[in-house]
């Protein structure tokens, strides 16, 4: 699927918007659906966190965190956590819209951003919250055949959970949540 495709896609079942920042017990974060246009494929662009790190050791994501005092809208946070997590000029960002905020078991309210990165977007992981960056197809994460069933536990409560197996290790939880979301709008 080309990237001008899934940008179209998006629009249709979207709009652009700027969401004010809420407080409250909950911790607000942001995260970035970074897309790119690979050999005439759209695919999406993830981190591997550190196996070192507290919190999420080894998991794949997506650039973001929480939202700062500074960050005028949660938009402004994903871009701000990218260019500090992969060294992208928010220049080379342009958001396209938001998908629907994503609430973690752990009290995390994540805004997932959707942007497109310029066809010359160079990023490095030289930062303490990315191992390795990488992508994968947007058509691989369309292929149901890709995606399995996983069961967790958290905190006494067994749930059921869709894993996608990555060259990099599982993609589960509220990334994978999120990219199930993003897919069936773009599918």
């Amino acid at each position: 699927m080309k990237l001008s495709d899934v940008v179209a896609r998006f629009h249709i079942h979207t709009e652009t918007s700027k969401k004010s920042i809420v407080t409250g017990k909950v911790r607000d974060s942001a995260i970035l659906l970074p897309l790119v246009e690979r050999n005439g494929e759209a695919a999406l662009l993830f981190c591997k966190r550190p196996a070192y790190l507290q919190h999420h050791p080894s998991q794949i994501c997506f650039p973001g965190g929480k939202v700062e005092p500074h960050d005028t809208s949660k938009t402004d946070t994903a871009i701000r956590e990218t260019r500090e997590e992969l060294g992208i000029n928010p220049k080379n960002i342009t958001p396209l819209g938001q998908l629907k905020e994503h609430h973690t078991l752990t009290g995390f309210s994540i805004m997932p951003v959707v942007a497109t990165l310029s066809n010359d977007t160079t990023w490095h992981t030289n930062s303490d919250e990315v191992d390795h960056a990488f992508i994968i197809n947007i058509s691989a994460l369309l292929d149901s055949q890709n995606w399995q069933s996983i069961h967790v536990e958290h905190a006494g409560l067994s749930r059921q959970m869709d894993g996608f197996l990555t060259p990099h290790g599982l993609l589960w939880g509220a990334t994978a949540s999120v990219v199930k979301n993003f897919i069936k709008l773009v599918q």
